[in-house]
């Protein structure tokens, strides 16, 4: 292994204990579950989000409340059930 690590340093230009902080990091987050990619999947998550409801804000206005309500009643559901 830690020939492993020190040809993987040499590749990158790091040393290589430098490179083993950055997969203790990467590991560290990863197993938190805030990993780079958790990340961007909830931030594009969130933001199709945003952007569906504004759009049935502008577009239908007259069932956006409705559609809120359900969404609060599913997610009660749900957190009940877990």
């Amino acid at each position: 292994m830690a020939d492993a690590a020190q040809a993987a340093a040499s590749a990158k230009q790091v040393s290589r204990s430098n490179l083993l902080r950055i997969a203790l990091e990467h590991f560290l987050g990863t197993i938190s579950g805030t990993s780079e990619q958790d990340r961007r999947r909830q931030f594009s998550s969130e933001y199709l989000f945003l952007v569906a409801d504004l759009i049935v804000q502008r577009q239908y206005p007259d069932v956006h409340t409705a559609l809120i309500t359900e969404a609060e009643a599913r997610m009660e559901a749900v957190c009940a059930a877990s």
